[in-house]
């Protein structure tokens, strides 16, 4: 009955606008069809959206970050769409994942909820296929509901600068600058489950910081199966924030002593069952692991998948001249078993094994222009250190200017020069306001330390790189608004709200 009445109210209160709506989309509907439902959908998103905004103190703030938010991805989506918007080339992800959710799509419409013969490595293109179940089978309506959780994301940094104690223009700030964050408007707006991930590591952190004010079991339940289906949808990212907690709650918790060690005892354990049970990687990802911390994976990553053109071509080259020698001789029979080519080199033998590992992806020319060539070093632990330090900074700071080789990627830069802007409030903000704020900087610090880790250790391609680093980046954005004195942001049409 609650529902009903609000629901009543708020027509009351708006019905001109919701009359002029309803005609606008009437006119829509006479000429586009696909269009009319797509405003439909949005609409039905933003209402859901504003029914859960307007019982909070600051609806204010949040309502119109959020449309200010929906709107500037919006815009971004129908440009993308209507404009064939595609500066990389096409042949991305989002149209293997556009196909599947097509056939899910057409499955449940007919009845058949089953996925048998339907080849996934996560949920994502099924959710999609849900969503075109009940509207079209449209790639638009995918990304109009990226976008709806672009506007979402911009909320839950809202609110997790006020559960660090930042204030609601601090809070306001942060969340409209990261809608303007490029790789988050450009691969949040297509049909990419980059956004979802992002999505999923906020809750994580803002989970993780309500439970080091204060322990509660709801909490810790919406903490622990966010951060489960983070984990199935990158499971790297996933232990970044699954670290994060397990080093900073134990620490700075508010619970007794006592209390904090009963607690762990239970939780510890109930953690460890997360990869396991949502990324079928064992407890506590064991064969996660062990299947890429090992020196064939790590090499092979950072040296082959998205090694230069140049370099690509010098590895086959060596391919070439150890094929045209003497066959392998019998004193190396594991090798000859691992590669079953009895002509392979035998300079590289554990890469071969680990070309055949299902989750690693084929070596492609896709994305070379934005490579960089940083041997492993793993012969030398200095070396290691030294190389995996210099890929941490690129995955930091990079791309450089000098790095960016195709013109068409000079764009790149319109995300870097800012970021270094940023990043000097932000290390200004952790600075000045350290000592009453660390409890709540430090879970977000650790967060992002280890996705630009992960980053620095497998990965040497800036097209890469800016994708997985977003959920990171835009942690450590949360810290720039604390680095801005006196920071009175007067919106004059909040007051008309």
């Amino acid at each position: 009955m609650d529902i009903i009445k609000n629901i009543l109210d708020i027509s009351l209160k708006y019905w001109k606008f919701m009359a002029a709506s309803a005609l606008f989309l009437m006119s829509v509907s006479l000429f586009d069809r696909k269009l009319f439902l797509a405003f439909l959908f949005i609409a039905f998103l933003a209402a859901v959206a504003f029914y859960f905004i307007r019982k909070r103190n600051d609806k204010k703030f949040l309502g119109t970050l959020f449309l200010i938010a929906f709107l500037i991805h919006l815009s971004a989506v129908f440009f993308i769409y209507y404009f064939k918007f595609e500066p990389f080339g096409g042949a991305g992800d989002y149209i293997e994942y556009n196909i599947v959710a097509q056939k899910t799509a057409e499955r449940i419409q007919r009845g058949n909820f089953s996925l048998d013969g339907i080849e996934i490595s996560h949920y994502y293109p099924i959710i999609i296929g849900y969503i075109y179940a009940f509207t079209l089978p449209d790639m638009l309506f995918g990304q109009i509901f990226n976008a709806f959780l672009a506007a979402l994301l911009a909320v839950l940094i809202y609110l997790t600068i006020i559960e660090m104690g930042g204030s609601e223009n601090q809070g306001f700030v942060a969340g409209l600058s990261a809608n303007f964050y490029p790789s988050l408007l450009f691969f949040g707006s297509l049909l990419l489950k980059d956004i979802v991930v992002i999505f999923l590591s906020f809750i994580v952190l803002l989970m993780t910081l309500k439970l080091i004010k204060g322990f509660s079991k709801g909490k810790f339940l919406l903490f622990y199966l966010a951060l489960g289906v983070l984990m199935h949808f990158r499971i790297y990212v996933g232990y970044a924030g699954l670290l994060a907690f397990i080093i900073c709650w134990p620490l700075f918790s508010d619970l007794a002593v006592k209390k904090r060690l009963k607690y762990l005892f239970i939780i510890i354990p109930l953690l460890g069952f997360l990869p396991q049970v949502f990324a079928g990687q064992g407890w506590y990802g064991i064969g996660f692991l062990s299947r890429y911390l090992n020196k064939g994976t790590i090499t092979y990553y950072r040296e082959m998948i998205y090694a230069p053109q140049n370099q690509v071509q010098k590895i086959q080259q060596s391919v070439i001249k150890q094929a045209n020698e003497p066959k392998v001789q019998k004193t190396e029979p594991l090798i000859i078993k691992q590669a079953n080519e009895p002509e392979v080199q035998k300079t590289e033998p554990l890469i071969i094994k680990q070309a055949n590992e299902p989750e690693a992806p084929k070596i492609s020319s896709r994305g070379r222009g934005s490579s960089i060539m940083i041997k492993t070093g793993l012969e030398n632990p200095f070396t290691f250190l030294r190389n995996t330090s210099l890929s941490f900074t690129y995955a930091f700071l990079g791309p450089f200017p000098w790095q960016v080789k195709p013109p068409k990627r000079y764009f790149a830069l319109f995300e870097t020069i800012p970021w270094y802007v940023l990043l000097f409030f932000a290390v200004k903000g952790v600075i000045s306001h350290f000592k009453g704020h660390y409890r709540f900087f430090l879970p977000l610090l650790v967060f992002s330390f280890f996705v630009f880790g992960t980053l620095a250790v497998f990965i040497t391609n800036f097209g890469i790189i800016t994708r997985i680093r977003m959920p990171a980046a835009l942690a450590i954005l949360c810290l720039f608004p604390f680095g801005l004195k006196g920071l009175n942001i007067k919106i004059p049409f909040l007051k008309k709200i």
